[in-house]
């Protein structure tokens, strides 16, 4: 028995990367997975994985920046009349670039598949989270936006943003058993990638600042977390940012240990 069992969840940008780990894993764990993303080719990869694995998956193409995707996405999940989760990982990913350089494209983009998205999903979910009785949303957020991270001004402003939703939405369904938690991931994929560089001259530099050492594997690190999140383990957690990075945004890795005194010596 799975802890997810006879549930549906909808995975917004559940298609590669995180999003594809996700996916797999609710699957795993019993849920029918409705995967939504704008990349077909993968969408579809991931659903038929799935499948052959011997879960339950269906994908729907959905551009997270246009409101009549969305619509449409929530209504396949919710054909049954019940979804019981949700979890909002779409997002562009704008360049990087100093605040004063940013264009309003991408400002508006970044705004748009992130903190709309997230909040449309959420709204258009709502009656369906209800129907079921109890539910789940997991929305994604970024150490870029908790630290200030350099150049990064319209994603880190679009994922603060979803820190807010989540917090007011927590505060808001709380009573009606829906439960709403937000993750700060740090894994190697496509969107990492994009920020840092290539793996090689850039993700080992920052993996090395993390207190553990490393970066985060979607499949092992990140996506048990959204199925704990998911799942009646955490019926008594909401409202809270969980962090699934190794420490890299809470603890320092500044390294003292060549400073006199650290070890009592004088």
């Amino acid at each position: 028995m799975g802890r997810l069992d006879g549930r549906i969840a909808l995975v917004s940008g559940g298609a590669g990367g995180i999003g594809g780990a996700v996916s797999r894993r609710l699957a795993a764990e019993g849920a029918e997975v409705v995967i939504a993303d704008i990349n077909a080719d993968a969408g579809e990869a991931t659903a038929a994985s799935i499948v052959a694995a011997g879960g339950q998956a269906s994908f729907v193409r959905c551009n997270a920046g246009k409101d009549d995707d969305i619509q449409a996405a929530v209504a396949h999940a919710g054909a049954g009349g019940r979804i019981h989760v949700l979890v909002n990982l779409a997002q562009f990913f704008a360049p990087s670039r100093a605040l004063e350089h940013v264009s309003m494209k991408e400002w508006d983009l970044a705004e748009r598949t992130g903190p709309r998205a997230s909040f449309r999903y959420m709204q258009l979910c709502y009656p369906l989270l209800r129907a079921a009785g109890s539910g789940s949303v997991v929305n994604f957020t970024s150490g870029s936006a908790l630290m200030g991270i350099r150049y990064t001004s319209a994603y880190s402003a679009a994922k603060g943003a979803i820190v807010a939703l989540t917090k007011v939405a927590a505060n808001e369904w709380a009573t009606q058993g829906i439960r709403v938690n937000a993750v700060c991931p740090f894994a190697l994929t496509e969107v990492q990638a994009g920020m840092i560089g290539t793996p090689q001259d850039g993700y080992t530099p920052t993996a090395a600042m993390s207190p553990m050492g490393r970066g985060g594997d979607p499949e092992s690190d990140v996506a048990p977390v959204i199925a704990f999140l998911a799942s009646d383990d955490s019926k008594f957690i909401t409202g809270t940012v969980v962090h699934a990075d190794g420490g890299l945004n809470e603890l320092s890795a500044v390294d003292y240990s060549a400073m006199p005194g650290i070890f009592g010596d004088d």
